[in-house]
């Protein structure tokens, strides 16, 4: 047999086996957030979800997404039908989900057993696992509906009352939603949008104007954004409507589909474009906070991308991880290779981060619906920035792990493409980077500072008390401190062209030193659960990168961590002392004050 013949040296396959159990922080930090009363039903479900994810979601996605839907305008008699058509794996995708409780745990008791609503911090952790797989469905149709019954229920009670049972079932007889906002006069700019809201007398009302991404434009019902008669120019001027796909009669509402959008990405999810021709529609909640409540659906799906681009980044890990355990080059398994365990390394870190940072706005979305001020107060500005960092890094994960697999990672039989062209979509959707820092911006200014620094303050002090990582408490202090003179002597500047042009780079250090507290934080509190360092030295290299290339190399280059990469990488017992090493590293590269104490 010849080197090259079938079954020698080829490359590894992909893992199919569980995608659960290797994942040492979705297991801890989920037991760790949700409790240990709830932790039974989480475990099992998370465990299912372990097979599941790898053995039929995968192979749902990768055709849905081979296949994707079709328009079909008329039909043979030349009438206008607008329907679109999807490849079965589509639906079949979109059943399991739903049928597993995906949205309907969130929002019915029941669920497991359970005699109330499974917490935001649960839903988050079942849906990164599938949206490993899947960004397409999950991460937008399905999105969509849960974030669209949030909305609902909490802006219009007797719509919700109507229809929040529909949208959330698990028996197959579910509601799918989408929002219509985005027009060709606004994009990004909202209150320039031309749709227009007519009042039909009865109090319903008629829609008029074009839609120019009309994401899931084959749902049973859409919120749109409409000006009412009358209403000022502006974002101040619009009401939200729900439209349903058919009326009450059983015929097509009065809209049609020009076309289906060719994307880049996400497509076995249809986009498309879409004019409304005096539309049925529903007000919803009060017409003139149009804006504001669609923002609670837009926040909703913030939260949904921060766990999105999570999963992406735990899969573009986990592909990389076993892509090269598996290879060997040059004389040795190729994962035994410094360079690339440090590539790896950045992987796993980013990954570690993303899990933490969405976890963490659904844990505060969780107290805040339970009246905690707090809570709310610091999720107007850590669920833009957690949404920003997570996109960005996302497409540099999806793109590293691309690399690692070489020339077949460019190839459309491995994961890694499709990947890399789903994860784009979230830097876009829900506000780019530039209109987040210009969010981000507004909430500064209407005085939501003092909710992001109390709970990242709060988190810091708590590191500096004690504990393995101890020095990273300094490191994060300092850069609060430096932080809020900076936006004080923005805010004191009169050009507001100068005030503006600064604010990515602000929002990108904001949402860094935010998710580097959680993790500092949470390595602490890991070696006491375990006896572990891992997530401590995760926790330092994560924010050695406040200080660029040269602070990271005082982590990164410290040949000593080599001989613990093994659990570094994939989990495992990893000496405190080498956490503790590495936050001194850090903080002593940072410039922190006492960052040499020892602890």
């Amino acid at each position: 047999m010849l080197p090259s013949d079938p079954g020698v040296h080829f490359i590894p396959a992909a893992d199919t086996t569980d995608w659960y159990l290797p994942d040492e922080h979705l297991r801890w930090l989920t037991r760790r957030t949700v409790g240990e009363g709830l932790w039974p039903v989480a475990d099992g479900a998370l465990r299912e979800l372990g097979t599941m994810v790898p053995q039929v979601i995968e192979p749902l996605a990768r055709t849905a997404d081979r296949n994707p839907p079709v328009l079909r305008p008329y039909n043979g008699r030349g009438e206008r039908i607008d329907e679109i058509e999807f490849h079965p794996a589509y639906k079949e995708l979109e059943s399991r989900v739903l049928g597993f409780g995906a949205v309907r745990a969130a929002y019915m008791p029941g669920w497991r057993g359970l005699t109330r609503r499974a917490p935001r911090s649960l839903i988050t952790a079942m849906l990164s696992l599938i949206l490993e797989s899947d960004q397409a469905i999950t991460g937008c149709p399905i999105g969509m509906m849960d974030a669209a019954a949030r909305c609902l229920e909490r802006n219009d009670p007797a719509l919700a009352a109507r229809f929040l049972p529909g949208i959330v079932d698990d028996a197959g007889k579910h509601l799918t939603v989408a929002m219509f906002l985005t027009e060709k006069a606004g994009g990004s700019d909202v209150g320039a949008n031309e749709c227009v809201a007519t009042a039909a007398g009865d109090g319903t009302w008629r829609l008029s104007g074009e839609k120019w991404f009309a994401s899931c434009a084959h749902s049973d019902l859409i919120l749109v954004l409409a000006r009412p008669g009358g209403a000022p120019a502006g974002p101040r001027g619009l009401g939200l409507f729900l439209m349903p796909r058919l009326l009450e009669d059983g015929t097509r509402n009065s809209y049609v589909i020009h076309r289906l959008k060719e994307k880049f990405g996400t497509r076995a999810m249809a986009s498309a474009e879409v004019g409304l021709r005096e539309a049925f529609a529903w007000q919803v909640g009060t017409l003139e906070r149009g804006l504001p409540q669609m923002m609670d659906m837009v926040n909703a799906t913030r939260v949904g991308i921060a766990t999105a681009t999570a999963g992406a980044m735990r899969r573009s890990a986990s592909e990389a991880l076993t892509h090269t355990h598996g290879r060997s080059t040059f004389g040795r398994r190729l994962d035994l290779h410094p360079l690339m365990r440090d590539t790896l390394a950045e992987l796993v870190v980013d990954s570690v981060a993303g899990l933490t940072a969405a976890m963490g706005v659904a844990e505060l979305a969780d107290a805040a619906d339970s009246g905690d001020h707090e809570a709310e107060a610091a999720l107007r500005l850590l669920t833009p920035l957690f949404k920003m960092h997570g996109t960005e890094r996302a497409r540099v994960c999806a793109t590293e792990s691309m690399e690692v697999r070489g020339g077949n990672g460019f190839i459309e039989d491995w994961p890694d493409a499709r990947l890399l062209r789903d994860v784009y979509v979230h830097a876009i959707w829900e506000g780019s980077g530039n209109v987040i820092a210009l969010d981000v911006q507004r909430a500064l200014e209407h005085g939501a500072l003092p909710g992001y620094l109390g709970d990242t303050e709060r988190r810091a002090e708590g590191v500096s008390a004690g504990g393995p990582v101890a020095p990273l408490g300094g490191v994060l202090i300092d850069a609060l401190q430096h932080l809020d003179s900076q936006l004080r002597l923005l805010n004191a500047i009169d050009d507001a062209d100068a005030k503006q042009l600064p604010m990515r780079r602000i929002a990108r250090r904001m949402a860094m030193l935010a998710i580097g507290a959680r993790l500092a934080e949470q390595a602490n509190a890991f070696a006491t659960d375990t006896g572990s360092g891992r997530l401590g030295w995760i926790a330092a290299r994560y924010l050695s990168r406040l200080g660029g290339e040269v602070a990271l190399a005082e982590v990164a280059d410290d040949s000593a961590w080599l001989q613990h990469a093994g659990a570094l990488l994939h989990g495992g017992d990893v000496p405190v002392s080498v956490a503790t090493d590495a936050a001194r590293r850090t903080a002593a590269a940072l410039g922190a004050p006492g960052s040499l104490i020892s602890v």
